[in-house]
Parts: C-alpha cells; structure tokens; sequence
C-alpha cells in the first residue's frame, strides 16, 4: 500500500510538473503577432525609467546611472514579462499573455515614476494610460511597416491614425490662456529712467577668483586638491539627529564634521571691501547648486566686492535620503559659520583674506530655502541666543539682506523679523516651485525703526520662474518627470532674467553697502531702470524711516473707525471689508487691508481729525503714498474682461470746501493682474499638484506714489494741514481692489 501511494503521488508531481512545462510552451502561444508591440513597450518604459532616473541621480555620475538603471529595467522587464505571461498561460487566459505581463510592468513602471515625483494619482494615472497609448501605437507602426506582403500605399493608411496619436502627444500645445503681461516701460511715462551708469555693467576692479574648504570633497577638485584656503569643518550634531548611511558614503563625513566650502571672488587692490554672502536653497544635493551664482560674484567682485558663493549642497534633498531634520536652523547656522570663518581668515597673515574684509558692511544673499536662511541669519538671536557656537556674530554687522524667491516657513514656531536692516526680495510669478510670493510676507515682517539708511523693496516680475535664477538649475522649476509638463512659453530668457537680478542686486548693495543714493529710486518704481531692465511686467512696494502711516489696517477691525483720528466712510460699494491679504494657496499673509467691491463707480472718504491735521503740520511732505493690489481675480473668467482696468482719482478737501483732484493714472495706472499657467495644458494645473498651481494668480501690492505737487498745481491755497477728507473714487467698474498702506513721503 505504500508503495502504490508513493507511486501515486511521483504520477501526480509528473503529471503536473508536464502540464507545466506544456503551458510555458503555450505561454507565448498569442503573442506571435505582437512581437513589435512587445518591442515599443520596452522601449517606451525604458524612456521612462531613464526620464526618472534623470530625476533620481545616485551620484555616479549620469552615463553610470543610466547605464545600469537601463539594464536593471531590462532585465525585470523580461522576468514580470515571462513569468506575468506564464501565469496567465495557467489560467488559459485566451489572449496575448507576454503583452498583457509587458503592458502591466509597463504601466507599474511609469505610474511609480510619475507618483514618486510627487505627482497627483489622478495625473500619474492619465499620463500613464496615454504613454501607455503611445507604447502600443508605436509597436503597432513598427508591425505594419515590417509587414512583408502589404503595400506601401495600404502600409501608409494604417499607420496614419497611430501616428496622428503619437504626433499629437509630442507636438500638440494647447493655448496659454491670458498669455499676455501689461509691460511696465511705454513711450510716454510720467517717469523719466535714471541717468546713472548701469548697475548690472561689469565694474573697474580686476579680481581674481579661488575657494576655500576642508581640502576632502569627493566630488569637486574646486573644494579638494585645487583648494586655496583649508577651512574648519564644523560639529552640527546638535541639530541633526540622523545622518543617514547614503548621505555620509557619498559625501565622506557624518553630522560632526560638516565642511565650510565657498567659492571666492575678490576685487585686486588696496583696502578693505564689503563681503557678500551668497547662498543656494534646496535642490537635488547630487547636482550641486552653488557654481551656479558666479554670473553675480563676478559681477559683484568687478564693482568692488568680495562675494562668495557658499556650498550647503551637503543639506540638500536626496530621493535617496531625503533631508536632515531641522533642516532651516541648519542653513541659517551654517551661514553663520562661514561669517565667522572668514572673519578669521581676515585676521590671519598669509591668508588671501587677510585685512581684505569690511565686516562692518555685510550683505547677505540667498536663494528659495537660503532666502529664508538670509533673514534668519538678520534675525539670529531669536533662535541662537544662548548658542555658544556662534559667538561672535555681534561683532558682524550684516547691514543688508536679498531673498531670491524666498521660502518662509515657521522655524520652532517662529518667522525671522529683521529689525534694521535693508530688506529686497525679488520674485517670479511663474515660480512652480515655490509658487506663492513669500518674499511679500517677510517683507511686511521687516522693522524699520532707525534713520533713513535703511530700506525694504519688494520686485515681482511677471515672466520669472525659480531656477532660471541659479544657472545650474536649468529652466525647470521640477525635477523630471515632473519639469516636463510644466508651461515654458511664459518665461522670459534666462539670460534676461539673470540680467533683472544684475540689476536690482547690484543697485541693492551700492545703496546699502556704499551709501549711492543715487539708485534709490529704482526700487521705488521699476520705471527708473527702462534702459536697463527687460521689459517685462514689474510690481513694486518699496518703505523707509521717511514714510508716515495714515492708516494701519492690520490695528483695526472697524471698517469705519481706522483710529482715534480717522473716520471712514464708503459709498456706492457692493462691499467694503478689512480682510486679511492671501496668497495663491488661500493662506494669510501678514498684512490686512480694506478690501472694496464695485459695479460701476463708488467712493471711499476717510475724515481726518483736527490733532492728526496738526501733527501733519509738523512734517515736510512731498507726496501721498496708496497700495493697492488688483484682487479681480475673484470675478468669474467667462464674464469679465480682464484686460480692462479700473481708475481711482484721489480728492483733498478742506473745510471751507475748496478741494484739488488728481487722477492716480497720471502717474501710473492701476496694474493688471498676473495670470500664470503653470503647465502645458490648463486642466494639468487642476490636477497635476493636487491643487497647487490650480490659481493662476496671487494679489500682489503695488505702490502708487502721487506727488502732492500735483494736487497744489490745481490749488495753490490748500495746504495738507487744512485738508478735512481725503476722498477716493473707484470709478470704470467692475472692479475689486484690495488697499494696504496709505500714507505720506516726507523729503530727507
């Protein structure tokens, strides 16, 4: 009996072991036909793989990657083929089963790529299915053409709705809604261009260029054996907690020895110089950021300056590891050590430094994470009071700070407030990355209590993106896959887009480092700098010691009672609110302001008490000061016309009734606002962030300055001390603007 049960059992392993082998004989049996659709699939998936591989360096360096990401596709592309097709042989599925297991992975494939890159399910989803359309009108091209006994004529009929589809996926452009911007420079402005040498235009110092750095990266001779200065590392273990595997392989150090690597370039000649600390911001830390400002350090450096281009590559993003935690305390202590680094190298004989640096006059740079890091750095003590580690920066007088597209997020619950110090941020509303103008917010946070040398201005510029910015980070404001559905068409050239920067930079420290006035009014109105700067669409706020409030309305939530001395009153309006101003995700921003609705024409009258006429007396004004941002992108798009602009005129009248008009057009007219479409077709914006460029425009202060030179023109009799109300009138409805600051100019 047992021997028939072991021969039983040996029959049945037999049996089923030849019905295995006669179904992986069949595995391939519908699959004769589609050998080329087989084909394009992998052709097609490997394009994916290798797109996202782009996007995913290891740090080998590209051909390395691609090399063994393409031969690790294949390979699995053939086992989940064969061994998908098998199974489904088992189940005597009656269809093509090697293309069913290729078209699965296929999918799985891409699909992982596009989700990984922090792509929506819904937008990996669509993409997917319509790569994966291509990859089967491709394999079914490559079959008709191959075919032996069809004509050409029949082989061209055959191929033509295939390749409509694949033409269709790689040429079609949908048309960019509301493409067009409201250019800031016309023939006949009421601003006359500065007539000054050029600030972006290469200066007279002759300088030379080195580095400094721990002598040890594994990565770049510049920081290695072609180091001019060895610098300290430093211990940052009290930040981070891990400092995983990958990240120290690749570098060649852990938390406790991170280097201070910067790149140098400094004026030739005698004295002392101002330094300039530029610093990059977040991106893939196996494609290095910090090369990517020397258009700037060379710039700076023929003007006069020593600049160094700081390297905090070390901190940044890998999908490999992600990011070290406390991530911007990181930034902003590290740049500090860099501070108090070079002021050593400044008091040390033999070193290329040495009594070279001004650290009296000490500007700070930064770019999307190390805008953020700049101001924090203005702002250290909040959060490095009691460090010990950085003892010294009290004697570093940094008198100015620039954010490129600066991120702001809450740091141990608290934002950077600078106090005294001159503050610019520059801001591109094509930004896909950091899409939301920050720089605005950390503008209203920046405290101006002393004299007039200090300043904050604030630039947005229409056709900017964020890379274009750093010239190693390309045009994408993504990493791939994900850069490539972004919308390019709005962009202006990266070189015009260095040049803005060139420019404002450039203005920002003559002012601020070397005390040239004579620039100041660039960044009051971009219309000062027509010869130099593109013509692009710019918004501008800009604030000094020598503006005077009129109305605060972030200390009032009376719409009718601003103050003890202001009493407001709106007629005419479908709506007059004080609202708290948002960004394009709908999040607060610092400021408040009278937000007014109107349908054809309404006016908003503030009365002026006699002590506020009185304290007027006592102050030397030249002009009136009105921000307004255009909030029209409220209306609905089918019913409005977003091209037209409402008009304000402003009314001074006194008691005994005499009164002067001015209209605000006169000077500048209200700006249009910026629509952005951030990829390359309008639903994607919808769908393909989850929402993050799905508004296509963020409400953005304008300043309107209006002489009052003007208003006396028409009145000579009237004097601003005499004026009862002050009077605007909103007239060519529809229109919904938001009012942030009213106030005066005093001269200096």
């Amino acid at each position: 009996m047992l021997i028939e049960s072991e021969q039983k059992r040996e029959n049945i392993v037999r049996r089923v072991f030849k019905w295995l082998k006669r179904r992986g004989v069949k595995t391939a049996a519908y699959d004769k036909k589609v050998t080329y659709i087989l084909v394009a699939l992998w052709i097609m998936s490997s394009i994916s793989l290798i797109i996202g591989g782009l996007g995913t360096p290891s740090g080998f360096g590209m051909i390395i990657d691609l090399i063994v990401y393409t031969l690790l596709h294949t390979i699995v592309f053939l086992t989940v083929t064969f061994a998908g097709g098998f199974l489904l042989a088992l189940f005597y599925v009656p269809l093509p089963r090697l293309l069913l297991a290729a078209l699965f992975y296929s999918s799985a494939i891409t699909y992982y790529i596009l989700s990984e890159a922090n792509l929506s399910t819904l937008f990996s989803g669509v993409i997917t299915a319509v790569w994966m359309g291509a990859a089967l009108c491709l394999g079914l091209i490559l079959m008709i053409v191959s075919h032996k006994n069809w004509s050409t004529p029949k082989k061209f009929t055959l191929i033509i709705f295939p390749l409509a589809y694949i033409l269709v996926i790689f040429l079609w452009s949908p048309t960019i809604e509301y493409n067009s911007v409201h250019p800031t420079f016309n023939e006949n402005d009421y601003i006359t261009p500065l007539v000054v040498p050029n600030p972006a235009e290469e200066g007279s110092y002759s300088f030379k260029s080195f580095s400094y750095g721990n002598g040890e990266d594994k990565h770049r001779d510049t920081f290695n054996k072609e180091v001019d200065i060895v610098s300290e590392s430093v211990d940052a273990s009290q930040f981070i907690n891990e400092w995983k595997n990958y990240r120290e392989f690749f570098w060649g150090f852990d938390e406790t020895a991170l280097p201070l690597n910067g790149r140098v370039w400094m004026p030739e000649g005698e004295g002392t110089f101002p330094l300039v600390l530029i610093v990059h911001g977040n991106h893939s830390m196996e494609y290095f950021s910090d090369a990517g400002y020397g258009y700037l350090g060379e710039l700076l450096a023929s003007r006069g300056y020593i600049a160094v281009s700081v390297d905090q590559n070390f901190l940044n993003y890998s999908n490999w590891t992600g990011i070290p935690n406390e991530d911007m305390t990181l930034r902003a202590w590290i740049l500090m050590k860099h501070l108090l680094e070079i002021q050593r190298f400044n008091g040390t004989a033999n070193n290329p430094f040495f009594e070279k640096v001004d650290m009296q006059r000490v500007s700070l740079i930064g770019h999307s994470r190390g805008g953020q890091a700049v101001a924090m750095v203005a702002d250290y003590e909040r959060w490095f009071s009691d460090d010990e580690s950085v003892a010294g920066m009290e004697t570093i007088d940094v008198k100015s700070v620039i954010a490129i597209a600066p991120t702001d997020t809450q740091v141990d619950d608290m934002r950077a407030e600078p106090t005294n110090v001159s503050y610019l941020t520059l801001h591109g509303a094509r930004d896909g990355d950091v899409h939301n103008y920050h720089g605005d917010r950390q503008y209203s946070r920046v405290a101006i209590q002393e004299g007039p040398d200090f300043f904050k201005a604030g630039v947005y510029i229409a056709e900017a993106n964020h890379s274009q910015f750093n010239t190693d980070w390309g045009r994408m404001d993504m990493r791939l896959p994900g850069g490539l559905f972004l919308n390019r068409q709005q962009l202006m050239p990266a070189e015009e887009q260095r040049e803005v920067a060139k420019v404002y930079i450039s203005a920002f420290l003559e002012t601020t480092l070397n005390g040239n006035d004579q620039y100041k009014p660039l960044f009051k109105d971009a219309r000062y700098g027509k010869d130099w700067l593109p013509n692009t669409q710019y918004v501008t706020r800009y604030e000094d010691a020598n503006f005077y409030p009129l109305v605060d309305y972030n200390e009032s939530n009376n719409k009718t009672v601003l103050s003890q001395y202001i009493i407001a009153e709106g007629i005419g309006f479908e709506s007059w609110e004080i609202e708290s101003a948002v960004n394009r995700t709908g999040n607060t921003k610092r400021s408040k302001g009278m937000v007014f609705e109107w349908e054809d024409n309404a006016s908003y009258v503030m009365s002026l008490d006699e002590n506020l006429r009185e304290t007027l007396s006592n102050h030397n004004f030249e002009s009136m000061i009105v921000s307004l941002a255009n909030m029209d992108r409220d209306f609905d798009e089918d019913a409005h016309d977003f091209s037209q602009v409402p008009r304000v005129e402003v009314v001074l009248e006194t008691s005994d009734g005499s009164s002067t008009r001015v209209a605000m057009d006169q000077f500048k007219s209200i700006q249009p606002s910026i629509f952005t479409q951030y990829t390359i077709n309008p639903w994607f914006d919808e769908i393909m962030r989850e929402g993050k460029y799905e508004e296509a425009v963020e409400p953005v202060f304008q300043n309107y300055e209006l002489p009052l030179d003007a208003f006396y023109e028409q009145a000579p009799d009237i004097k601003l001390e005499d004026v009862t109300t002050i009077t605007f009138h909103f007239l060519e409805g529809p229109g919904k603007l938001m009012m942030d600051n009213v106030g005066f100019y005093q001269s200096n």
